[in-house]
């Protein structure tokens, strides 16, 4: 008979208003670093102490911003490991009211054999922007993986002034070779990552973000804009071309918001 060991749980709530931490509570696997910085937008790092996450792990986070400014991104990539059980869960409420907030975490990598429920909410007033860009790698590529069983269910709700304005969901069980091998869907592709803007955010950078995108080659990269958001859809062979792709586009874009971690 298989022994299910004691599981990784954690939770995070985070409050800033007027650029001041507020409130910080954290418990389990689940905490936070708050890098120094020497200017008006603030960094949080997040960091999962159990070193990854498997089934039946469970992380649940709240961030509520007030006319702040944050960039958020993770000290290491998230890997998602295979195991024996349900599938893991995250969950995270975001709250934006008058606030800039750039999501950068690094990439999700998908083993093989791994099961993952994720659950992101956004909600924005029509002062707020949204930077938000997620990487998703199925398949570890230098070990020769290749992803044939998972279950991974990952969904994206956007808000703006409670009413939902956007909705991103990937759904992905058992067989997933035929997900990531039909030319319709992934087509052979193993790195995937989405870029949302929400807000004001939209005007100001639009023309830049299309000339900029009109020069990539080395990925497939396509945007679009409709109803005052901005999307970005990018897949490529591999991680390593994709952050270079990514790197490219946010470098040229919002520099001086990338937290120090991004590079690490």
């Amino acid at each position: 008979m298989l022994k299910i060991l004691e599981r990784s749980h954690g939770t995070l709530d985070i409050a800033y208003k007027n650029n001041k931490l507020k409130k910080l509570y954290q418990s389990g696997c689940a905490k936070i670093l708050i890098p120094n910085n020497y200017n008006d937008n603030n960094e949080l790092v997040f960091i999962n102490t159990a070193g990854g996450i498997t089934c039946d792990d469970k992380i649940k986070a709240k961030l509520n911003l007030v006319d702040s400014n944050i960039s958020l991104s993770t000290q290491a990539a998230d890997k998602i490991y295979a195991g024996i059980g349900n599938e893991a869960s995250i969950d995270i409420d975001i709250s934006l009211k008058n606030s800039n907030l750039y999501w950068l975490p690094k990439e999700l990598i998908l083993f093989n054999r791994s099961k993952l429920k994720r659950r992101i909410n956004v909600d924005l007033d029509d002062k707020s922007n949204l930077f938000f860009c997620e990487t998703s790698i199925f398949g570890r590529k230098a070990m020769s993986e290749q992803i044939q069983n998972i279950s991974y269910s990952d969904i994206w709700k956007i808000f703006i002034n409670s009413k939902m304005k956007h909705v991103e969901s990937i759904n992905m069980s058992h067989n997933a070779m035929h997900n990531l091998n039909n030319k319709f869907t992934l087509n052979n592709h193993a790195a995937i990552s989405t870029i949302l803007v929400f807000g004001p955010l939209v005007e100001s950078i639009k023309n830049d973000l299309t000339k900029i995108v009109e020069t990539i080659d080395n990925v497939n990269c396509e945007l679009s804009m409709w109803d005052n958001k901005l999307i970005i859809r990018s897949i490529a062979n591999d991680n390593y071309e994709l952050k270079k792709t990514l790197n490219f586009i946010l470098e040229n874009i919002i520099y001086d918001k990338l937290p120090k971690s991004w590079y690490l």
